[in-house]
């Protein structure tokens, strides 16, 4: 290979590394910073959640506190109130004996009113309760004055204490308000201080997330670094341990590994076919030159003449046939990469067949091997008849070059569900088995008995494999040294109910019958 295409190799390789390399990376930091956002928000959300809970939680103990205040001083007004020691016997009010505000910008309010609603005692600047109050349960107000909020407790038809000999106990109503600015005030110090140590707590957390992520993502980085040595010249791929251990990286891991060595191929695949192409290409360049070079190394006659170019034609046909096998192979090839389906319309398979045949008997005759096609049923396939008597043709030439004068060389047809078998069976030499592994790749020649493997481009098989993958079919090969070759392919039918099948005309034998001969024409 060149040192330009070895450059371009490098390049893309180095290309198709850093690629890998980036989507480890892009990974790990979408990762951190994800799991850290996650987290970070979810301990927020907690906080604020807990923050919320216990500011309620407060706030109702504090409200709770606040009515039983309350309650005790407008309780404790009625105590206040007392019938006068003078004969009168006339009700009194006591204001000494007041329970103290706790807030002195908006000192308490109250009022006592008697049983027959006149107003009996009232707090400086008293008017009445406003006509926005809201009546709450249990005898509750609420209300704003003078820009701040009041709660209050009305005790209705209430007994007082004191009492007068013969003369039954008075009753009266009493309203207590205080202000709530106080009490707003401790819900807002203690909201404050929940947030305060929430928040502390939350950065603390946040920071011991965002370490113990960046920890837990070692082996993801330890597999990013990895990843970076990867390049043209350098396809070894060591998945740290930590990587391997890790249940979320080891799907990570065995794919990134799968992929490298895919890659790998598929360079070494791309060197190997450029190297072999090249050879191939020069061996026949260099065939021609040379056979150039004696036809000009010294005057010659008409007819040595006409001998050398008609040498130097079948020269120029080999290597023809050499690139028009490349440019097919090619085709199928992107054909299948590009994923688009056969759209060809339905071919016999028979006449296919049977076309190949015809096209390979002056091979066959000339080696002295016979060929039969057998079988008991024919069908249709959707695919380009041309490519499927380039397949039986590259089929029966390795097995007529590969078989010995006087024997037998079988294509067989048969029906399966959904599908058509045709076989291609000889009994020639066989293949070893190290070849038969890479048996269906590009130059891929098998060793041979020494007189055969040189025959051929090693291109047949490969064009065969990508023809029949690009129609949805397969193909397999099985063969024994000595014992001869099987090639098995399974096409699919156009439909799986046939009305009606061609059978092939029967021999004495049975259904196998030997074909005419026929007129050949040149191999592909």
């Amino acid at each position: 290979m060149s040192l330009h295409e070895d450059r371009i190799t490098q390049r893309a390789g180095d290309g198709v590394a850093h690629a890998l390399l980036k989507r480890v990376n892009t990974a790990r930091a979408s990762l951190v910073v994800r799991i850290a956002v996650g987290v970070v928000v979810l301990d927020l959300a907690l906080t604020a959640l807990l923050v919320a809970l216990g500011v309620f939680v407060a706030r109702t103990e504090l409200m709770s506190s606040f009515d039983n205040s309350l309650q005790s001083k407008a309780i404790s007004l009625r105590a206040l109130v007392r019938y006068d020691e003078d004969a009168t016997g006339d009700l009194i009010f006591d204001s000494s004996g007041l329970p103290s505000s706790a807030d002195a910008s908006h000192p308490d309010a109250f009022a006592i009113y008697l049983s027959n609603g006149q107003l009996f005692a009232q707090s400086p600047g008293w008017s009445g309760l406003p006509a926005r109050t809201r009546y709450l349960n249990g005898g509750f107000v609420r209300y704003f004055a003078s820009g701040a909020p009041f709660r209050g407790l009305i005790l209705r038809d209430i007994e007082i204490l004191d009492r007068e000999d013969g003369v039954a106990p008075a009753k009266i109503t009493v309203v207590y308000a205080a202000s709530m600015l106080g009490l707003r005030h401790r819900v807002f110090l203690v909201g404050l201080y929940l947030s305060a140590a929430g928040l502390a707590v939350l950065g603390v957390v946040a920071w011991l997330t965002i370490g113990s992520v960046r920890r837990s993502v070692g082996p993801l980085r330890a597999l990013a670094g990895q990843a970076d040595r990867i390049n043209a010249k350098n396809w070894v791929f060591e998945a740290p341990k930590s990587a391997r251990e890790t249940p979320e990286l080891a799907p990570l891991t065995t794919a990134l590994e799968t992929v490298v060595a895919r890659l790998h191929d598929s360079f070494a695949n791309q060197r190997q076919f450029t190297s072999d192409l090249a050879h191939e290409l020069k061996t026949h360049v260099a065939i021609i030159k040379s056979s150039l070079q004696v036809l000009h190394r010294q005057p010659r006659s008409a007819e040595e003449y006409r001998a050398g170019v008609g040498d130097l034609l079948g020269d120029c046909e080999r290597l023809e046939s050499v690139v028009e096998r490349m440019l097919r192979l090619a085709r199928v090839e992107q054909l299948a990469e590009e994923r688009r389906g056969p759209d060809a319309p339905p071919a016999d398979v028979l006449t296919t067949c049977e076309a190949a045949v015809a096209r390979v008997e002056s091979l066959a005759n000339s080696k002295g091997v016979t060929i039969e096609l057998q079988g008991e049923q024919n069908g249709e396939v959707s695919a380009e008849a041309d490519d499927l008597e380039l397949v039986w043709l590259n089929l029966l030439e390795n097995a007529v070059r590969h078989s010995s004068a006087g024997k037998r060389v079988v294509i067989r047809l048969s029906d399966k569900p959904g599908n058509i078998e045709v076989k291609v069976e000889d009994s020639g030499s066989g293949i070893a088995a190290e070849d038969l592994a890479r048996i269906f790749e590009r130059f891929r020649r098998g060793s041979g008995d020494g007189t055969t493997a040189a025959q051929g481009f090693g291109l047949g098989l490969a064009i065969c494999k990508a023809i029949v993958e690009r129609y949805g079919g397969s193909i397999e090969l099985t063969s024994a040294v000595g014992q001869g070759t099987q090639v098995r392919v399974l096409l699919p039918r156009t439909s799986e109910n046939v009305e009606s099948a061609t059978k092939l005309p029967e021999s004495d034998s049975g259904h196998s019958v030997t074909l005419a001969q026929a007129p050949a024409e040149p191999a592909r």
